[in-house]
């Protein structure tokens, strides 16, 4: 009787351990450990994740209890994640790091009382131990290298954040031991860590995860990139084999950790030397080496790296040349300077401070405000034939008698005289008959610059036209082209830019540029989209009237004006461009009657 009596009495503790529900309800809240092993977690861990902490600024990914470090203006805070995804920092000291552990010449700081250390990193550069190149626009062979910031697949996907818990049990993450090698790491950016043909990422498709290769471009090929001149102290190039056929270690491997040259050296990024295991000369050495294994012995080899032949001078001034046609093709879209990836950042909104050499072709159009006595910066403008500029319709709606515009060419500081400018003033303009000041359909303006001679921009490093598109041209959709500006660096900023400034963007598909993305707003054929997937890169006020170049044969080639856009730089929304190739015809024959 009293054994009965027992039973009875436990009786409902069983029931409530074997309810689902509590069960359910106590993995919920968190108390569930890696210690308990019994089936049903394995379950409940697939159809409810973990609670994680998302960090607005970078999208990192870390799980409850996970602890970190921040800058808090010149500040640092200590982290966790706690409990409902909620984030706990306070203020602690730091001391400079005994041992640097940043990217790219980081400035490194580590906790007083733990091992705990954050990076400084220089413009440019991002991420925990400042290893992603936000600068980095294309990849080199198969991308092994490839350190930039391009986070979608071929099929439009964005990726998985490589710390993501839904990647648990998946062989490369960001928690493999070796991962900051590979260029994994608590981002979502394209890499390429098994040597594939090129940079992948994990998707989700149909709520399974998946993979897929990126559509990351791939760079030029410079046959100067790949040869060494001299004894190879500039070469970056991706040999990676030394002359005896031994494959090269990376910069940032263990086995380096303690050598004179790594990755982690605070003049890393000036020698070349990175996240991956290309031969390099940061020493003043023979030529090209890197560091290897001899059997078990860690020695360093020379590589087998061709030098490259004697380069013929190039020319750094073109003649004039009046204009005739829109047959603008033999020296325009062709920039002296290519563009640098190592420039500080800079808000266009997003992108680079740039040089004009960068974008010959950019224009600053200045209107005379007869109250103030003084010209002011009105719109941005492209250069498409010595005496023939491009510019948006809707910057000049106030009608401006031509002897109010004036046209700045070749000048990096929107407020600053230089020895490389021209200014015009202008003849005549155009706006485009049917251009409608509510939809800004047709929102396309072209200039005549006054000349005696008929013969007005002089061409030089600092100022060079833009291809015009052909009429029936059409460029694959993801295609990265650049725009450029003076425009402001916030929607809602009272001041232009300073300086010149580039982005990248990408040509959206046109299914995918509709009023439902742009607040409801009329989009026609007469328009493009494009933009940053990633809400970095855009243009803003006063880069109205710029260019959209594309590149296509070598040459960049306008495919749009920068036109409207629903604020700057939001996340999954496009600006909006002015189609140039539906206006080839009103160009050309504009140009020839005057």
């Amino acid at each position: 009787m009293k054994l009965l009596l027992n039973l009875l009495l436990l009786l409902p503790v069983l029931c409530s351990a074997a309810d689902p529900t509590v069960l359910h309800h106590r993995q919920k809240r968190g108390t569930r450990t890696y210690r308990d092993s019994v089936p049903w977690q394995t379950t409940t861990r697939r159809l409810r994740p973990k609670e994680s902490c998302v960090d607005t600024d970078s999208a990192a990914v870390r799980d409850m209890g996970a602890t970190w470090l921040r800058w808090k203006g010149p500040k640092v805070e200590f982290c966790r994640c706690t409990v409902r995804a909620r984030v706990r920092c306070h203020e602690i000291p730091v001391t400079t790091c005994f041992v640097s552990k940043c990217y790219n010449g980081g400035t490194c700081k580590e906790a007083v009382y733990s091992s705990d250390f954050i990076c400084q990193c220089p413009p440019g550069f991002t991420g925990t131990q400042c290893e992603i190149n936000t600068g980095e626009r294309c990849l080199r062979g198969q991308g092994s290298g490839y350190r930039g910031s391009w986070g979608m697949s071929m099929s439009g996907l964005e990726c998985i954040n490589w710390n993501s818990s839904s990647l648990r049990g998946k062989k490369f993450t960001a928690r493999r031991p070796e991962a900051n090698t590979l260029g994994l790491g608590n981002h979502n950016y394209c890499r390429n860590p098994d040597g594939d043909t090129k940079p992948w990422c994990y998707v989700y498709k149909k709520a399974q995860v998946s993979w897929e290769f990126c559509s990351v471009p791939t760079c030029i090929i410079d046959p100067y990139l790949e040869c060494a001149q001299g004894s190879g102290q500039t070469y970056r190039g991706t040999k990676a084999v030394t002359r005896s056929g031994l494959k090269c270690l990376p910069w940032d491997s263990a086995a380096v950790s303690r050598k004179i040259y790594n990755a982690w050296r605070p003049d890393a990024r000036e020698t070349g030397i990175g996240s991956h295991n290309f031969c390099r000369n940061p020493d003043g050495d023979l030529s090209p080496w890197c560091h290897v294994y001899k059997g078990s012995q860690l020695t360093w080899e020379l590589c087998d790296v061709p030098k490259c032949p004697r380069k013929t001078p190039s020319i750094t001034t073109f003649g004039p040349r009046a204009p005739a046609t829109t047959n603008n093709q033999g020296s325009c879209g062709q920039r002296i300077e290519a563009p640098s990836n190592s420039l500080p950042m800079f808000r266009i909104r997003g992108g680079q401070v740039s040089d004009i050499r960068e974008q010959p072709w950019q224009v600053a159009i200045n209107a005379y405000w007869p109250r103030s006595k003084a010209y002011s910066f009105r719109c941005g403008g492209v250069l498409i034939d010595s005496c023939w500029i491009l510019s948006a319709a809707h910057c000049f709606q106030e009608r401006f008698e031509e002897k109010h515009l004036q046209v700045v060419l070749g000048r990096t500081f929107r407020l600053q005289n230089s020895s490389s400018e021209q200014i015009f003033d202008v003849e005549k303009y155009w706006i485009h008959e049917q251009y409608d000041d509510e939809t800004y359909d047709n929102d396309i303006a072209l200039f005549k610059l006054k000349s005696e001679s008929g013969i007005c921009a002089i061409y030089s490093p600092e100022v060079l036209p833009a291809c015009l598109p052909e009429p029936n041209l059409a460029l694959p959709d993801w295609t990265e082209c650049e725009i450029s500006g003076y425009g402001k660096e916030e929607e809602f900023s009272p001041f232009y830019s300073e300086r010149i400034k580039r982005g990248m963007v990408r040509l959206w598909p046109q299914d995918q540029c509709v009023p439902e993305k742009l607040s409801g707003r009329l989009v026609t054929s007469n328009m493009l989209c494009a933009g940053d997937t990633r809400g970095l890169d855009d243009a803003c006020k006063g880069d109205s009237g710029g260019p959209l170049v594309c590149q296509k044969n070598g040459r960049m080639i306008l495919m749009g004006l920068i036109s409207w856009g629903d604020g700057c730089g939001k996340k999954d929304i496009p600006g909006v461009y002015t189609r140039v190739t539906k206006y080839s015809n009103w160009i050309s024959s504009r140009m020839r009657a005057n």
